[in-house]
């Protein structure tokens, strides 16, 4: 009689643990990013969770940028989410305003522990995170440049006899401009700019703002846009002087040509090539 209360027992106990250790293997988990892939324009980061999520514990709500923390160090940027209640993939748009030199990354995570939910209405942990490759180089202006002929802004020619130009803006924000006049045979430099500058990248297209102040060959203040076509590559550069002067720099919104409420047509449109360094 004693050995078959043994036999229940450990029958009920086996029983007792079968039991659990189902119970553990069919536990709803909280979801988790499980991807993530950055456009190679760094304008869009697809984001795939492990299940469909939501904003809200009741199966209901588009997730929102509210409900992310975005970070790109060392970077200006602003961002939306864009997401279906249910969907297991959201879109991250990013509007990137400053120089990225192709090491940074893009981590996301969720704002709190009330931020994304799956159709069981479990979190995800607050600690969740997913950090991308690394962005593509998008460096501005920054670089060396070279005009002659065609290039050079039909202005410059006309009133300042210009040959051709050689440009460096640095990483630094400083530059040298080296100005070569029709004629010139000896190798010098008729003028040497110097100064710094600051760029920032629009929301028109592919535009980005210029504000320089020269130290030599005299102090001035400068502004204007400029933008890097492709295919081939061509800086396009406008630029005004402001101080001293009644006019004003080109805007992104009027694009090139609109200096000075466009008095100066294309003729101050400087196009650049760019040296390879």
């Amino acid at each position: 009689m004693k050995n078959k209360s043994l036999i229940w027992i450990a029958i009920m106990l086996i029983s007792a643990i079968g039991f659990s250790s189902c119970s553990d293997d069919t536990e709803n988990k909280s979801p988790i990013f499980e991807n993530i892939s950055l456009s190679t324009n760094n304008e869009t980061v697809t984001i795939t969770f492990s299940e469909a999520v939501y904003a809200n514990a009741d199966e209901t709500g588009n997730l929102e940028a509210s409900d992310f923390i975005v970070t790109i160090t060392g970077v200006d940027f602003t961002y939306d989410v864009v997401h279906t209640a249910g969907s297991e993939t959201m879109t991250i748009n990013l509007v990137i305003t400053s120089i990225t030199d192709g090491t940074e990354t893009v981590t996301v995570k969720p704002a709190s522990a009330m931020s994304v939910y799956d159709n069981k209405g479990k979190a995800m942990d607050e600690l969740e995170m997913i950090t991308s490759e690394s962005v593509a180089k998008d460096l501005g202006i920054i670089g060396n440049w070279y005009s002659s002929g065609d290039n050079v802004a039909p202005l410059l020619v006309t009133y300042f006899t210009v040959d051709s130009i050689y440009a460096e803006f640095k990483a630094d924000n400083t530059y040298e401009v080296e100005q070569y006049n029709i004629g010139n045979t000896s190798g010098t430099p008729d003028l040497i700019f110097t100064g710094t500058f600051t760029i920032e990248k629009s929301l028109t297209g592919e535009i980005w703002t210029i504000d320089i102040t020269q130290e030599l060959p005299y102090a001035a203040t400068s502004g204007g846009i400029f933008e890097i076509k492709t295919s081939p590559e061509v800086l396009w550069y406008e630029v005004v002087q402001i101080s001293g002067t009644q006019n004003t720099p080109p805007t992104p919104e009027d694009g090139f040509g609109s200096s000075t409420g466009g008095a100066f047509g294309d003729t101050n449109i400087q196009k650049f090539i760019r040296i390879a360094e």
